[in-house]
Order: C-alpha cells, then structure tokens, then sequence
C-alpha cells in the first residue's frame, strides 16, 4: 500500500508561492509607472501647447518690432507628439517674403528620451515661394538648418541653432559657405545669446572681369535681464564682430578688418541709459589717386535719462500696435497713426514724461584716422525746455518740428589736423572745390592751435555761438 502525500507544510506554501509576489511588484510597478508616464505625457503635452503659445505671442511681438508679421497656420496635438506650423511674413517696399516655420514638439516628462523636460522642439523654415524653396533645397540638400530647443521641467529653455556649411553655384556664381552654430540660453528672465560663424567667400568669373568678395570669422554673444515677462526692454549687452571682410573687382578693392558692433542698456535708478558703438580697425578704399586708407573709424553714441516706465510703456504700445495693424499706412511718418485714440492719448503722455526728464543724445566720439592726422567730432543734444510742454503743445511739434529748436541745447565740437581736414574735405566730391581749411579759417569757421584745427558750435534756446561769438 502507497503511503499518501503528505500534505505541504505551511512553510513550503509559502516558499513555492514567494517567487510570485516579486513578480507581482514588479509588473504592479511597471503598470503605475507607465500609468505615471503616461499621466505627464498628457499633462505636458497640455502645458507644452501653453508654452507654444506663449513662445508664438513672443515671437510675434519681436517680429512685429521689425514690422515683420507672425500667423499660426495650424497646430496638431497628439500625446507624446504635436506639430505647430507658422507663416513669417517680411514686407518691405511694398512687397513681402514668406516664411514658413515648422515647430517639431516632443512632449515630457522624457522628451524623444533626450532627457528630463516638459518639451524638445525642433524649429525647421523653408521659404513659401516654390522657385525659392527650390534654390534652398539646392543649398541644403541633405539637411536644412534648424534650432533643437529643449525645454526644462522649470520652463528654462536651450536652443542651440545648426545650420550646416555648404556650396552653391548659380548663374555661375559660387557661393561656399561654412557651418553656423551656437546656443541661446533662457532662465526666467535672463538671456545669453553666442553665435559664431567662420564665414564665406564669392566667387564670380564675369566676361573675363572676375570678381570676388569673402567675409572671415562673425561672432554675436548677449545677455538680457528683463524686470519680469512684460518688461519690453531689459537691461544687458551685445557685441557684434567681424574679423575681415574683403570685395575684388578688375583693378578695384575693398577691404576692412576688425569690425566690432557693441550695444550697453544699464539702469540708473528710475532711468535708463543706452550706448551703441561701431568701430572699425582699418578700411580700404579705393580712388582716383590709388587706394585711400582710414584707421581707427569709431562711433558712439548714446541715449541717457530716459524714465523707464514711460519708456517701457510707449515700446509695447507701437509693438502691439505694429502687431494689429503691420502694413497701417502712415506709421513710417507718424509711429502713433496706428494707435487707437485712447492709445494715442497714453502715447503722447509718455512721450511728454520722457522729454519733461531732459534725456540726453550724445554723440561720444566720431574719430577717422588718416595718413596725414586724425578727425574728431563730438556733441550733444537735449531739449531742457521740453519740461514747461503742454499736450496740446506737444502736439504741435509733430506739425512744426522746426519749434524743437528753441527748445533745444545743442553742441557740436570739431577738432584735427589741417593735412587730415584737407584730406578729408578733398573726398566730399564737388564741395571740395567750393571751400578748404584756409577759406574756413579766414571766415572764422575754424580756430588754429598750432598744427590742429577747432570748431566749437553751440545753439542754447534760440541763441547761437560759433567758436565763442555770436551767430547773428
């Protein structure tokens, strides 16, 4: 007789079932997580449109700024993917340029898995115009420029922008051109823009009078920092270089070196103040007499005591308004036309804010260096009588610009050499042969210091000297 099986022990149950339970953990785990996933997708995806959105309305403000428009032509929602399509539209002299801006939405919390975010947007354009579209297939036939932003769980944001070098030749003009790249980086409030670009060089062969031209290494780097999200300003920096650029055609040339292009915005309590700088080491001319070189070519200007609220307020009235109405006719000779009669009235009071604080336009420096010396001119304008303005008064400017003048404090100082003012009179064409420094001398233009040359104009409301006398 067989013996029956004993029946298992409690302890063994539980040994023959426990391999199930981590099992069951890990596909209860695997079921939350994907459930998790699967719940922020969604809620990124939602937030990620917001974000598009937001982007979109910034990208038209910017645009309009530079009286380009921004259209959304469609946007497609999907769960870990959506596209949004853009029509940028460039109008100048009466006719426009279309282009077409395709926005690639990896939507978070693990976006096309390139990390941890609410989004990856992939910017791609190409023009509308089909001959046009043709021509840029031809230049990027296998890949097409595009920026890859990555959109941080804080709503930060880095873009770094690819477009790749190439060649093109078009009716026997050959344009080769090196890769452009680079990041622009946003955290809250703050901007850092850093491009660079080795360049390009042309080539043409002609009728057997070839010609070409190149451009050397450009560099463009920035920092923004704005008060909040609807500060239209901001305070920062930017500078704009160029090593070299040259242009050869038959016996004539052109070159330059050391461009530099630099703009400052700074706060001074309530005030702002703005300076913008170009200067250039040397540039080559060419003329009758051989190739005339300047050096050392600067100027800078600046814009201070501007009040900041009124400032930031009139900018985003013509931006908004620039932004309705892009093509309203009459803007170019009053910036106020397209303005509603509520928004004009806004307008005007903050115009008259900012002239009531006596801003000051200084020209710092305007410098040629030549062989033979060099030129200086500096001055500045303000217009302190601008504090006892009216509105209606203010108004009557726009009619009568002329009126400013008695308004206004105005001075202008020149001073160089005699060789480098001959020299530079002798290239202002026909007025060259009207009059030369001795002339300006002998009518009491200029003042002489030994070997340098002065003049010192001044115009304070409504009454004018020249070298210290009066100007009758």
């Amino acid at each position: 007789m067989t013996d029956p099986i004993p029946p298992a022990s409690p302890n063994r149950r539980a040994a023959t079932r426990r391999p199930a339970r981590p099992l069951a953990a890990a596909a209860l785990g695997a079921l939350l997580l994907a459930g998790t996933y699967a719940g922020a997708t969604a809620v990124f995806s939602s937030r990620a449109q917001t974000l598009t959105a937001d982007l979109t309305a910034t990208l038209r403000a910017r645009a309009a700024a530079s009286g380009a428009q921004v259209e959304q032509v469609s946007y497609t929602r999907g769960f870990t993917h959506s596209t949004q399509v853009l029509r940028l539209t460039f109008s100048e002299g009466g006719s426009s340029q279309d282009l077409i801006v395709t926005n690639d939405i990896q939507h978070g919390p693990l976006p096309a898995f390139r990390g941890v975010g609410q989004a990856t947007v992939t910017t791609t354009f190409r023009p509308e115009d089909p001959q046009a579209q043709a021509a840029y297939v031809r230049a990027f036939p296998t890949r097409q420029p595009q920026i890859v932003t990555a959109i941080g769980l804080a709503g930060d944001t880095r873009s770094r922008v690819d477009v790749p070098g190439g060649t093109v030749t078009e009716q026997g003009t050959t344009v080769n051109w090196q890769p452009l790249g680079g990041t622009m980086d946003v955290q809250g409030n703050d901007t850092r823009l850093n491009l660079s670009w080795p360049g390009l060089t042309v080539s043409d062969p002609g009728d057997g009078q070839p010609t070409s031209g190149s451009i050397g290494r450009v560099t463009l780097t920035g920092e923004n920092r704005r008060n909040g999200p609807e500060d239209p300003i901001g305070l920062g920096r930017a500078t704009l270089t160029l090593d070299r650029a040259s242009l050869d055609a038959d016996a004539d040339s052109v070159n330059l070196t050391g461009l530099n292009i630099s703009t400052d915005t700074t706060a001074q309590g309530d005030y702002l103040n703005s300076t913008v700088k170009y200067d250039v080491g040397t540039l080559t001319l060419p003329g009758p007499d051989g190739p005339h070189s300047l050096r050392d070519l600067q100027l800078h200007l600046s814009l201070g005591h501007l009040a900041r609220e009124p400032l930031a307020r009139l900018t985003t009235l013509l931006n908004e308004a620039s932004q309705d109405q892009p093509d309203a006719s009459g803007a170019a000779s009053d910036p106020l036309a397209a303005l509603s009669p509520a928004q004009q009235t806004q307008a005007r009071a903050d115009l008259l804010a900012l002239l009531k604080d006596n801003p000051v336009l200084r020209l710092e420096r305007l410098n040629i260096t030549q062989p033979t010396g060099n030129v200086t001119l500096t001055g500045q304008l303000s217009l302190p009588g601008a504090a006892s303005l009216s509105d209606p008064e203010l108004q009557g400017l726009a009619d009568q610009p002329a009126a400013a003048l008695a308004l206004a404090d105005l001075q202008l100082k020149l001073s160089g050499t005699q060789a480098a003012l001959n020299t530079l009179l002798g290239s202002a064409g026909p007025f060259a042969q009207m009059v030369d420094t001795e002339t300006l001398i002998g009518a009491g233009y200029l003042t002489r210091s030994g070997d340098q040359l002065s003049l010192d104009l001044r115009f304070e409301q409504g009454r004018a000297t020249l070298n210290g006398q009066p100007l009758d």
